[in-house]
């Protein structure tokens, strides 16, 4: 239980003295028994057309079953067309004082969440797919001795199951609000030791239909959501060398489909936000003016977020008014990415051995929306865009070598390492005012610290009262060009096989991970308005450099 923030002190301090709440809830939460099957069956062959030239065919079909919840405790889908139970009482009120840019004839509160089983509901989630099928096509050809090349095409589907979502459960879910007194408290009816004289209200589940959750922003899963799936091709050139040594380069390739893009169903309408470069004060203020709020009073509405008297301007302009939010996902998203990869492997002989990669690639996605009115997904660079990936290990055995006690000492030591290095993220500002030019927020490296990341006066709006506010942004998700700190590690190990008898073997091993203690740094602070504003403030991860001694005994 927790006195009011909002009280004066002396008196929450004379409330809790006195075993008097001033505000708190409860909440009851349901359990859920949610359930999903899957199918995978594959056929795959090689066929050896010549000598020198190999066919691999497969074919994968997929069957994900939507998941179900065993009491039908899930929402499933929207309605997006009915008329909401509120609507009826809603026109009344908004007949008496009506906004000018809706009509009292054009008011409408449609819409509302459909539960599983209910109604002629389904109960599954999502519609099921039996469509995936998922072909796989490879070639090895030994173009010469020591040379081959491969190639290949893949599709792959990402799960839907139990194991990637959850059932939704609103309306299943109520919190309980602490009244501590009905006569503005000359009497008090909760105590701490009795916070809840009434007892904990109990969930109404599917009963409330349409009008559950109104005053609040629902969120559901979309049962025409179908699984996203992934495109592959590689092309790889492989040429064996003298002493033992590999080289490797090739293309990989990927596109992304169907993948998961976040939708807005309720927004406020395009037409009424502003397009000015700079901020329109005027849009803001009309769209937040206080005006009647037609839902005041409906028992549906109680514990909601539109309990009072008044609502903005812009909550009415909303396609589903009684809502402050409609989201889901829908199967709309893509992505594809390109990158080169080289490889050279110095196979073990002479006491050691070697291996590097690198990997030059590009990730772009659309999967998020630059506005929510927007005309489809916003093409930007992937958060996981990393365009350069280096990997470099190896083995090496000391050649000490002795015939006498000192080859306890000398010999049979061997060191490994390896070298980790990456690009860092991209880095994405928000809904920002910028004046300049974006190639001058790149500073080089050798000017950037932790201090000053990137040029914080490339042309960054500042002032907070200037910043941009009811507007169509563009402004981009993230920038290429700008990133965070990248990987930049080396872990280290030396270690020595002492043979004490003919079954007896000691090993001592050191080991240090991040040997040179080299942090990685968080992204930095990107809020124009923030006296951080441009610096880092933090590193990824809770440790650097750690050393540790062992040993080991085998027999």
């Amino acid at each position: 239980m927790d006195n009011s923030p909002a009280a004066p002190m002396g008196q929450g301090l004379a409330s809790f003295l006195l075993g008097l709440p001033t505000t708190g809830q409860a909440d009851k939460n349901p359990s859920y028994a949610e359930q999903s099957n899957y199918l995978g069956l594959f056929l795959q062959d090689d066929w050896k057309l010549t000598r020198s030239l190999t066919l691999n065919l497969g074919l994968r079909y997929e069957l994900d079953s939507p998941t179900t919840e065993r009491y039908n405790r899930t929402n499933r889908g929207f309605d997006f067309t009915s008329p909401n139970p509120v609507q009826a009482r809603a026109l009344a009120s908004y007949a008496s004082s009506p906004i000018p840019e809706v009509p009292v004839s054009q008011f409408r509160a449609p819409g509302g969440l459909l539960f599983a089983g209910v109604g002629g509901v389904p109960r599954g989630l999502w519609d099921a797919d039996r469509n995936n099928f998922a072909p796989r096509v490879g070639l090895a050809w030994s173009a010469r001795a020591a040379t081959v090349i491969r190639a290949g095409y893949g599709i792959s589907f990402e799960s839907l199951g139990t194991d990637r979502n959850d059932v939704s459960q609103q309306g299943y879910s109520q919190r309980t609000g602490v009244t501590p007194s009905l006569d503005n408290g000359l009497t008090f009816r909760a105590t701490l030791a009795n916070p809840f004289p009434d007892g904990l209200l109990a969930a109404q589940g599917s009963a409330a239909g349409l009008a559950t959750y109104v005053g609040l922003a629902p969120s559901y899963f979309a049962p025409s959501r179908t699984a996203g799936y992934m495109q592959r091709w590689s092309f790889t050139i492989q040429r064996q060398l003298a002493s033992r040594v590999l080289i490797e380069a090739g293309y990989l390739g990927n596109r992304g489909t169907a993948m998961a893009l976040g939708e807005e169903y309720d927004p406020i309408p395009a037409i009424y936000l502003s397009r000015s470069p700079v901020r329109d004060q005027a849009a803001n203020d009309r769209l937040t003016q206080a005006v009647n709020n037609p839902f005041y009073g409906l028992a549906e509405f109680t514990g909601s977020n539109m309990v009072g008297r008044t609502v903005n301007r812009s909550q009415l302009l909303r396609p589903y008014p009684q809502f402050t939010g409609v989201s889901s996902d829908k199967s709309a998203g893509f992505s594809w990415y390109h990158s080169l990869h080289f490889r050279a492997e110095k196979r073990f002989s002479h006491g050691y051995t070697l291996q590097a990669s690198y990997t030059w690639s590009k990730f772009m996605e659309a999967i998020e929306m630059l506005n929510p009115t927007g005309p489809g997904p916003h093409h930007v660079i992937s958060p996981q865009d990393r365009p350069h990936h280096i990997v470099v290990s190896g083995i090496y055995e000391f050649p000490f070598r002795t015939r006498n006690w000192t080859n306890r000492i000398f010999g049979g030591w061997t060191a490994q390492g390896i070298y980790n290095g990456q690009s860092g993220p991209p880095i994405g500002f928000g809904n920002i005012l910028f004046y300049g030019d974006m190639h001058d927020i790149v500073l080089p490296r050798s000017e950037r610290t932790v201090e000053r990341w990137f040029n914080t006066d490339a042309g960054f709006e500042k002032n907070s009262q200037k910043a941009l506010v009811s507007n169509i942004r563009t402004f981009p998700l993230r920038l290429t060009g700008l990133r965070s700190d990248g990987y930049n590690n080396w872990d280290l190990s030396l270690f020595k096989n002492i043979r004490l008898r003919e079954k007896l073997t000691f090993q001592l091993r050191a080991e240090a991970q991040d040997a040179f203690n080299h942090a990685m740094f968080a992204a930095p602070n990107a809020a124009p308005a923030n006296t951080l504003f441009g610096q880092v403030n933090s590193i990824v991860g809770t440790e650097q450099r750690r050393i540790s001694l062992g040993g080991k005994l085998t027999w």
